[in-house]
């Protein structure tokens, strides 16, 4: 399907009289997460122009601040999609391990939190969100046929005025777009089973609306968010926006476009990398053409590392490391898993091309934007839990130490791991029911793990017999957070 919501013509006619520039005070925020993009795969994060080129990410990067020590707080992308509009680590709910499972609903985020685009409109702002959800929708234990009933609650019952969605994975089985509450342009409701998708020959549901084509999910997507951003800074020029855009790539089935195919160096996997930069790139056109990219904070990271699949596999085998030199990948405890690329453009305020080596995790984009919109922090029990601010680092203020001392990761199985500064100390036990019914038969399985990340940033050498007491502190420490109920709190003294 060609959904080109913003065809050149229709672009600038629209647009012809728009020389607006927002004067508000509070600036604009895209908030731009990639797929299942590994530390690796940019060039301003290491990767070699002979396999791909990140044009519109490094230039991000040169404008702004890339931080160098950066996690997502699961290994896979819901819970990071969660921890980002709650400030809060999806295991604290219902989501104790893997993903939304069934993917189209229940939804995940408790009707109870305050929410990132809730607080936001509470200053005023209008909000959207554009691209990949899988957080569910309605209350039903399973969405079976998403024509049947709208699909609320969901985005727009958490803050957002605007929803146009993949509702999960980009081959997955509904293959529809879904706007607000229902899908995209149905003419009819009911499912026609049809074909065979990427998820073990799965049939598609068959739903009578268009169908979306893997290969233009990207374009479309990216169309989707220069819409909003054009039209909200048209018809509300006065309120400051916020778009969470979640391109689709670089998640399985690798997809690049027609045009971006045979691009790269390393085939077909660079060749969606650089969709997804492309993708990047037609953001900050459209803040540009609008007036307002000056006006407006642009934080682009991924919601997890990159994944070891065939396309991958090609690409590391003509010397691409999608995460880098780190062990491990996607659904992993290791760093591979966690650790992503993380830059940050704000004009006139961040300075041009800062590095910054300060412990952050996406989980922490809450707490930090109620600081530069609000002027402070909400208390841990209001909102965003486990979020903490890294304002400071933004501003330049780098003698102000970071909150920040302790961050907890937890990978597809449910294992959990704790960073300590430099220490990182993996509990070992699983709550996946396969793989804990397997520990409990055989508790050698249970196997903790200690790790110096500045000494071993590659996690080779597992030096817990010989700092138990730092083992023994770091387990401590992780009760004591799993049982505040906050992250911020449990670092109280």
């Amino acid at each position: 399907m060609n959904y080109q919501i913003c065809k050149l013509s229709l672009f600038l006619i629209l647009f012809a009289s728009l020389g607006l520039s927002a004067a508000q005070e509070s600036p604009n925020i895209v908030i731009i997460l990639a797929d299942d993009l590994g530390y690796g795969s940019a060039n301003c994060y290491g990767a070699d122009i002979r396999h791909i080129r990140t044009p519109n990410i490094d230039r991000l990067a040169a404008d702004g601040i890339k931080f160098l020590d950066a996690y997502t707080p699961g290994s896979v992308c819901t819970p990071t999609r969660y921890a980002l509009l709650t400030g809060r680590y999806a295991w604290r709910g219902r989501l104790k391990y893997g993903v939304l499972n069934p993917p189209e609903g229940p939804l995940l985020i408790e009707p109870e939190l305050l929410t990132l685009p809730e607080y936001l409109k509470q200053h005023g702002y209008v909000t959207a969100h554009v691209g990949k959800w899988h957080l569910g929708y309605t209350n039903l234990p399973n969405v079976e046929d998403l024509s049947a009933q709208p699909l609320e609650p969901g985005p727009r019952s958490l803050g957002f005025d605007y929803h146009f969605a993949v509702p999960n994975q980009i081959d997955w089985l509904p293959k529809v777009y879904v706007e607000n509450e229902s899908i995209w342009d149905l003419r009819s409701k009911g499912k026609h089973p049809y074909g065979k998708s990427f998820y073990k020959g799965q049939p598609y549901h068959g739903y009578d609306a268009p169908q979306r084509v893997a290969k233009d999910v990207t374009q479309d997507l990216s169309d989707a968010a220069r819409r909003w951003i054009l039209k909200t800074v048209k018809e509300k020029p006065e309120k400051p926006f916020f778009l969470y855009f979640a391109p689709v790539a670089v998640h399985h089935p690798i997809s690049p476009s027609d045009k971006f195919r045979g691009t790269s160096g390393v085939g077909p996997y660079g060749d969606f990398i650089h969709d997804l930069d492309h993708s990047v790139g037609e953001i900050m056109d459209a803040l540009a053409y609008a007036g307002v990219l000056e006006d407006t904070i642009v934080i682009f990271t991924s919601d997890n590392g990159g994944d070891f699949c065939p396309e991958e596999q090609q690409a590391r085998d003509k010397g691409f490391k999608n995460n880098g030199d780190l062990r491990g990948d996607k659904h992993t405890i290791w760093e591979g898993g966690f650790k992503v690329t993380f830059v940050v453009r704000w004009p006139k305020t961040i300075k041009k091309g800062r590095q910054s080596d300060r412990m952050i995790n996406l989980v922490d984009i809450y707490a930090t934007l109620q600081e530069i919109v609000g002027g402070k922090v909400l208390d841990a029990k209001t909102a965003a839990a486990d979020s903490f601010s890294f304002c400071s680092e933004l501003l330049g203020k780098t003698s102000e130490k970071s909150n920040r001392e302790t961050m907890v990761l937890n990978d597809v199985t449910g294992v959990v791991a704790i960073r300590m500064k430099e220490w990182k100390y993996i509990e070992g036990k699983a709550e996946r029911p396969a793989d804990k019914a397997r520990q409990e038969k055989n508790p050698n399985l249970v196997k903790p793990e200690l790790y110096n990340l500045k000494r071993d940033p590659v996690e080779a050498d597992n030096v817990i017999e010989e700092f138990p007491e730092i083992a023994q502190k770091m387990q401590e420490t992780l009760d004591r957070i799993r049982l505040q109920g906050s992250e911020r709190m449990a670092g109280k003294k």
